[in-house]
């Protein structure tokens, strides 16, 4: 679409005399975007008021459900390495783009875009929760970006390049300046020790085993012994006929009594598990950052506002198109 179709748009006449099916676009496209600004604006607000208003609950002694968490990220045993840079890290996502230039118009094309998805854990005083970040809207505050000429980034050029995130005109120059560096490489990662903020739910002993009743954990020893029925043969046959009669029956379920009763003790003696995941419910957003909560929630507000204001920029010319066209 030229520019003086745009420009047409603000002159009255012009929207009067304009053919229908060129008017029915522009008023199609105007309420199109007034009505995704008005759901973007409303989604990232909600973020932001829950953030805000959601009680923060401690590990030890969260309720099961819905819950906020706040804590540092912590290395349990499980490393990642960033794919593109090769960084210890919790967590990571990166995006590859090709610069593409056709004409006179350039653009970046995104190639490859992955994330992780291997659970991470949040730390507070109270206590350990592994975090399962599938269905999650991750914000990190580590974002980098950095070019090259290939495909996949070389390890070193990663760990050398100070660039910051840049985009726009800056970017375009960058790259025309970079003689075929082709490529843009953005990569954000959650660190070891970054400040951590989750809202999603909450579940301890997510196994249930904790929750088996001696009776319910010993038909569970029972089915698992019968998965190796040799094995069960050589230890409770007593008279090698190669099968168990009723009495060494009887001593097989005394035997995962015993077992039952005995791994009870050790789960009991041992820190509960706990696990935040994404809601069941849809209308619940699952959120985490790696920021300080009020870092988090003013994000989300910042774009709140942009939204809000393309809902009423976007809003207001489709009104000016649909009073200009029918009088009123």
């Amino acid at each position: 679409m030229l520019p003086t179709d745009i420009a047409n748009l603000f002159c009255r006449e012009c929207v009067i005399n304009m053919p229908g099916w060129s008017f029915g676009i522009w008023l199609t496209i105007t309420l199109v975007c007034t009505l995704a600004c008005l759901n973007r604006c409303h989604r990232h607000f909600k973020r932001a008021r829950l953030i805000e208003d959601m009680p923060t609950s401690r590990i030890r002694s969260a309720s099961q459900g819905y819950t906020e968490l706040v804590g540092v990220a912590s290395l349990q045993g499980n490393p990642q390495l960033a794919p593109l840079s090769s960084t210890l890290c919790l967590w990571w996502r990166y995006t590859i783009e090709k610069y593409q230039s056709t004409g006179k118009s350039s653009h970046w094309v995104t190639v490859e875009k992955r994330a992780c998805n291997q659970p991470f854990y949040l730390k507070d005083s109270t206590g350990i929760c592994q975090v399962n970040p599938q269905g999650a809207e991750i914000r990190c505050h580590h974002r980098r970006s950095w070019y090259g000429n290939t495909r996949r980034p070389i390890t070193h050029e990663a760990t050398n390049s100070n660039a910051r995130p840049s985009n726009g005109f800056l970017s375009l120059a960058t790259t025309r300046l970079s003689i075929g560096r082709r490529y843009r490489y953005t990569e954000h990662l959650i660190l070891d020790g970054d400040p951590l903020y989750a809202l999603g739910h909450f579940e301890t002993d997510s196994d249930s085993i904790r929750t088996l009743n001696p009776k319910q954990l010993t038909g569970n020893i029972l089915s698992e012994w019968k998965l190796n029925f040799s094995d069960l043969l050589s230890r409770f046959d007593s008279n090698g006929d190669g099968e168990l009669d009723i009495k060494e029956w009887k001593i097989v379920r005394e035997a995962a009594q015993k077992e039952a009763l005995t791994r009870q003790a050790a789960l009991s003696s041992e820190p509960a598990e706990h696990l935040l995941s994404q809601p069941q419910h849809k209308g619940l957003p699952f959120l985490i950052g790696s920021q300080e909560q009020r870092q988090l929630s003013q994000r989300f507000r910042r774009k709140a506002f942009f939204y809000s204001l393309g809902f009423f920029l976007s809003g207001s010319l489709s009104t000016w198109l649909a009073s200009s066209r029918i009088g009123f």
